[in-house]
């Protein structure tokens, strides 16, 4: 639970919706059991996995003396009982209205803030931290939330709190609390990842949106969504978002025609794109890059937009990454900055962390860790791979366990396609068999027997380091940030990065 400066009795608050309660004071709202307080009310509703009106008893045993808990019956809306000293009051559709129960609590902390929310499959993370590392170096006190986790930016020395339960965008309750907390720090914005799991789930519903950003579209969570139609109608769920006013949309994806078709038609569209012919650009402001060149350190280009025009010189590897580039420029530039002001500070941005990230090696091939784990975005790197070397291209990665399964032959199609060698290792299994899920890779395979299965991931980097030339390139995808891998029912730590960093300590000796 973020620690917040709020104290609220429940009467105004309930009175908001209708519902007539007593005269109870709390500091905060928990969505978790284990994080009651007698100062915290305990939010009881039916989630996805588990249903937290289970945890009443527990939350009764920490001290609550309140407790939300959701009904099915419409008739129970805004009954009350008391269990010892605590009040439980019934709420009909507490999932939807919990957003604005939240806001409410919390004050409305988005109204308070600029406000940018980033959608895709791929580059949401990146995207949020290159708005942030732009508005930072720009003057502007800002902070993130998403994948990475949550906190004010501070540039290389942010200390990133994890999200609950590990989600890219916190649940409803925690949003609004992050919010409240970056009010209270004096943050003027927040750029955050919008997953279509919290569009759905009304995570987002009274978060206060300026600015909605779309990167792309491509399979993943069907698991969730059950189909890719079901899954892109979730993401442009974020065009619903109160206050929106402007839409930046990748123009080149496939999708975005959906995007540009049902924005509201107060929302302004502002199209990124490396296509300057693309026949939709003259009609709205954009932002496009053109004369890209790929080398060592990084990637040059033009930058042609409806503000300026200026060559550019980024140190971050890959097509994908002038897309995520050209997305952060165009909010920086909506919000009212000054282009030749945004366009001093490119060259000081950082790669962001496990996205594309390289390690260097004297005498052996270059490493890069990479979070990437649809085959798309494995596709994008290893394309991106090719223009950054001459040489041959290494692809280490696996599939996640109780996932999606038949995203696992494409991403082996996808790094047979692109990738000169493969080596397929363990990911989070979780309570599958890493050989199963490896044998599930290899029916993608066009000659499976081609591709190493070593199933410990540190191993399966050391293969690689033994066998490659110095020239080669190393692409590390699955794990990126992550600080854990999830094997059976164990969540034990592993570090890619750390460990990739030891390696390039031990080989450079």
């Amino acid at each position: 639970m973020v620690a917040n400066a709020f104290t609220q009795s429940i009467r105004p608050l309930l009175a908001k919706f209708g519902i007539e309660a007593p005269d109870i004071r709390l500091d905060g709202l928990a969505i978790d059991s284990r994080q009651v307080t007698p100062r915290h009310g305990f939010i009881a509703l039916k989630g996805h996995e588990r249903d937290g009106r289970e945890f009443i008893p527990q939350a009764i045993s920490l001290g609550a003396k309140v407790i939300l808990a959701q009904t099915e019956d419409s008739e129970a809306h805004g009954a009350m009982e008391m269990r010892g000293g605590t009040v439980i009051v019934h709420l009909f559709d507490l999932p939807v209205m919990l957003s604005s129960l939240a806001a409410a609590f919390y004050d409305y902390p988005a109204s308070k803030l600029d406000s940018i929310a980033v959608t895709g499959t791929n580059g949401k993370t990146s995207v949020v931290q290159l708005i942030s590392q732009i508005t930072s170096l720009l003057g502007t006190r800002c902070a993130a939330i998403g994948t990475l986790g949550s906190g004010v930016y501070e540039g290389a020395s942010t200390r990133w709190t994890p999200s609950p339960a590990d989600n890219t965008t916190p649940d409803a309750i925690a949003m609004q609390a992050l919010l409240a907390n970056f009010v209270l720090h004096e943050v003027r914005q927040v750029a955050f990842e919008a997953s279509s799991h919290a569009i759905v789930q009304g995570r987002l519903s009274q978060v206060k949106t300026d600015i909605a950003v779309f990167t792309n579209l491509s399979r993943d969570h069907l698991d969730y969504h059950h189909s890719m139609e079901n899954y892109a109608a979730a993401k442009r769920g974020l065009l619903r978002q109160p206050g929106l006013q402007s839409l930046v949309v990748n123009i080149d994806d496939p999708e975005a025609q959906n995007w540009l078709d049902n924005a509201p038609a107060t929302v302004e569209r502002i199209l990124t794109s490396m296509a300057p012919d693309e026949p939709r650009l003259p009609h709205y402001r954009h932002c496009v890059a053109t004369n890209v060149q790929y080398h060592q350190a990084g990637v040059q280009f033009t930058l042609q937009s409806s503000w300026g025009t200026h060559e550019v010189n980024i140190p971050l590897l890959g097509a994908f990454n002038v897309r995520n580039i050209l997305s952060a420029v165009s909010v920086a530039l909506v919000q009212g900055e000054a282009f030749d002001r945004i366009i001093q500070v490119l060259p000081r941005l950082k790669p962001v962390d496990g996205r594309m990230e390289v390690f260097e090696f004297t005498g052996h091939a270059n490493v890069v860790v990479d979070y990437a784990h649809t085959p798309d975005a494995l596709e994008k790197v290893l394309q991106s791979a090719r223009a950054h070397t001459r040489a041959r291209v290494w692809c280490v990665f696996g599939c996640g366990g109780d996932r999606d399964k038949g995203k696992r032959p494409l991403m082996g199609a996808a790094a047979e396609q692109y990738a000169d060698h493969i080596v397929i290792t363990n990911d989070n299994s979780r309570s599958e068999s890493p050989q199963a899920i490896a044998d599930d890779i290899r029916t993608g395979l066009s000659q499976p027997g081609q591709a190493v299965f070593v199933e410990e991931r540190e191993a399966a980097v050391r293969y690689c380091l033994d066998n490659a030339q110095p020239e080669d390139l190393i692409i590390v995808a699955g794990k990126g940030h992550e600080e854990y891998q999830i094997i059976g029912e164990s969540k034990n730590k592993y570090n890619e990065r750390a460990v990739i960093a030891r390696l390039q300590m031990e080989y450079n000796t």
